[in-house]
């Protein structure tokens, strides 16, 4: 017989062959009674009686995260950290690079256990879980990649097998517990079964939603493009969300184009389960989240409310803390000349009273100041002026192979356009980035470039860099001959490279810290014509901010491919989208020419448009599909996911859309 302290003080109340445990009376674990059945890695939570629920704070948490440590080498990432996630709750989890965010989806999800602490779950918890690096074969197809067992599974058959090895020992029937990890063992069976029945999600309409065609099912994960593999890997964690109560994402954004970004934002607003989530798009955190959780110090803090009133109520409470801890320094600045003057006195009654006083301002003296913004310094430089046009683009056109990327193409650049180019993936942003500095030709057309345009090019995931240098030797190798290295040393600490990390090689960086260095190299040199594609990939928040200030500063003019919405805000004064193999050109900010943009989609269906399907397209929400040659009318009575499918199956040329 166990007996088990209740929370709201009440009678112990007792047990039979379990061993339990509850958190103590002041833990914010809602005003509900827990008893801690212990298994392996994990700890269930169990409600015994509960309190009156007043809102989902009130009401038993899905998981929580107790005292957890956690390191890697000599570098400790979390030490003592707490959280709670509540049902329904929309929760960010956010921080710089490297602080942790994505060992603490991994410990989530069982992948990594903490070294110290304590995972507490719901014992029937249903999940979904989109890893930030895919773990996938590159030879797999993807039609055994969506049928494979998802972390839901692999976690329940991670605890079955350690319950049948516990089992197996010649003492687990004497064990206290014993009955209750038989219990609990019933109940994994079950639990496993419902989950394989749902594994396979190769026929899921959400595949539709997310623009993944019915042929890609039987190509090689590896022959994907990131775009397409970040798709499937998504569809797999969001299938069935309806019936989940937790759905986790880590950089569910990444290689997103802007559109399906807008339907992960709308799709996560509408499910009623639970959603933690790491992002570095401001927006989907703004338009998403109602709770940030930040790791900070190695801890976890809460705020309530959105990004945006996240950094509000962060800011303001670092400046209380700042302000407590120069009131209590002075104080017992104060104290100190005081106990020195009863010294000089020999008043030692009063200076015993004196150092009372300074004990107690040390006791009450503010905790941890939340961490200042270590973004690194980024100005770039713009070479001699140039004329007022830069770039004139003549009704270019480019095909790849048999399909046509965009036709009709005429644009002017002139000093001072800030351009950004947005589309589906596939469309051919990068292609007309080539085309642009002289990478590529196009087909038909013409393209003029002033003689004293001076063009840098920031390619997609940092391919100028040479992996086998060293940072040092990375940003010597900008001109020749190098600059001094007391040079390149001061540069490459501008962007928090220092020590003797710059002795390390390019390509034990992480993504963030080559990301950062990509734009050293970049920014090192003198150009009056920037063009970055995809220039924050990888960079956290605070980083993006700095990248954003520093081109909105710039006098020259800049294209930029990118799919975070609210970077490009910040940035141009002019959206190209690419779209129905052309390429529009919309004045002011993201905001304002999306909004444009969706207004000549809505002027569309008033005209009852055609289209001509040239490769084949399934509509997975009805099982329809559409063959080569079929001639599609819109009647204006399309469901919202069958008209994004079209703009998808538009923007890689699936279908074209006829004249008249």
């Amino acid at each position: 017989m166990v007996k088990v302290r209740r929370l709201d003080n009440g009678p112990p109340l007792a047990f039979s062959g379990i061993e339990a445990a509850l958190e103590c009376a002041d833990t914010p674990l809602g005003g509900c009674i827990y008893a801690r059945f212990l298994v392996p890695k994990f700890t269930f939570l169990r409600t015994l009686k509960t309190a009156p629920v007043n809102d989902r704070r009130s009401m038993e948490p899905l998981l929580a995260g107790k005292g957890l440590s956690k390191s890697f080498g000599g570098l400790t990432i979390l030490s003592q950290a707490d959280f709670l996630l509540h049902p329904g709750e929309k929760v960010a989890l956010v921080g710089p690079n490297g602080c942790g965010k994505t060992t603490v989806f991994r410990m989530l999800v069982g992948e990594t256990a903490p070294d110290l602490g304590e995972i507490l779950m719901k014992s029937d918890l249903r999940f979904g879980y989109l890893p930030q690096v895919p773990n996938v074969p590159e030879d797999r197809p993807v039609r055994e990649v969506l049928a494979e067992p998802n972390a839901e599974t692999r976690r329940l058959e991670r605890e079955l097998v350690e319950s049948e090895r516990w089992m197996a020992s010649p003492d687990a029937w004497d064990q206290p517990d014993a009955e209750a990890r038989m219990t609990r063992y019933g109940e994994v069976q079950m639990a496993l079964g419902e989950a394989r029945s749902k594994s396979d999600v190769g026929n899921d309409p959400i595949l539709s939603d997310l623009g993944v065609p019915p042929e890609v099912l039987e190509q090689r994960f590896g022959s994907l493009s990131g775009g397409e593999k970040s798709k499937v890997l998504l569809a797999r964690a969001l299938a069935n969300a309806k019936e989940k109560d937790l759905i986790l994402l880590d950089e569910p954004t990444n290689h997103m184009d802007i559109d399906t970004i807008d339907w992960i934002e709308g799709f996560l607003g509408e499910i009623e389960g639970a959603v933690l989530l790491s992002s570095h798009d401001k927006f989907l955190l703004d338009n998403v989240a109602t709770k940030i959780l930040e790791i900070d110090h190695r801890r976890v803090r809460e705020y309530e409310g959105n990004y945006t009133e996240y950094r509000v109520q962060r800011e303001a409470h670092q400046r209380a803390l700042e302000a407590q801890r120069r009131r209590n320094f002075d104080e017992v600045k104060r104290q100190m000349a005081i106990i020195d003057e009863f010294r000089a006195r020999k008043r030692f009654t009063q200076i015993r009273s004196r150092k009372k006083e300074i004990e107690r301002l040390e006791a009450a003296a503010p905790g941890q100041v939340p961490t200042a913004n270590r973004a690194f310094q980024l100005v770039f430089k713009a070479a001699a002026q140039s004329g007022r046009s830069l770039l004139r683009l003549e009704d270019l056109s480019k095909s790849y192979g048999e399909r046509l990327l965009f036709r009709g193409v005429s644009f002017e650049l002139e000093k001072g356009d800030k351009l950004g180019l947005v589309g589906p993936n596939g469309c051919g942003k990068t292609t007309l980035l080539e085309i642009l500095i002289g990478r590529r030709d196009p087909d038909s057309g013409t393209i003029e470039r002033s003689k004293t345009a001076r063009v840098g090019y920031f390619a997609q995931e940092s391919e100028t860099l040479d992996l086998q240098r060293t940072l040092l030797e990375e940003i010597r190798s900008i001109r020749r001959p190098p600059p001094p290295e007391e040079w390149a040393r001061g540069f490459l600490g501008r962007f928090h490279f220092q020590g003797g990390m710059i002795h390390h090689s390019v390509g034990k960086l992480s993504g963030g810290e080559r990301a950062r260095l990509a734009l050293a190299k970049f920014i090192a040199q003198e150009y009056n014509l920037l063009v970055l594609d995809e220039p924050t990939n990888h960079l956290d928040i605070e980083s993006q901010e700095v990248v954003a200030a520093a081109l909105k500063e710039y006098p020259g003019t800049v294209v930029i491919v990118s799919h975070n919405r609210s970077f490009l805000n910040d940035v141009v004064n002019k959206i190209g989208v690419i779209a129905n193999q052309k390429i529009g050109i919309f004045q002011g900010t993201f905001k304002d020419s999306w909004m444009a943009v969706r207004m000549g989609e809505f002027l569309a269906l008033k005209k009852k448009p055609r289209y001509r399907v040239l490769r084949v397209v399934k509509d997975w929400e009805s099982g329809k599909s559409f063959q080569k040659g079929d001639t599609l009318t819109l009647t204006g009575v399309e469901t919202q996911a069958f008209l994004r499918l079209l703009r998808w199956a538009e923007g890689v040329g699936r279908v074209e859309r006829l004249e008249g």
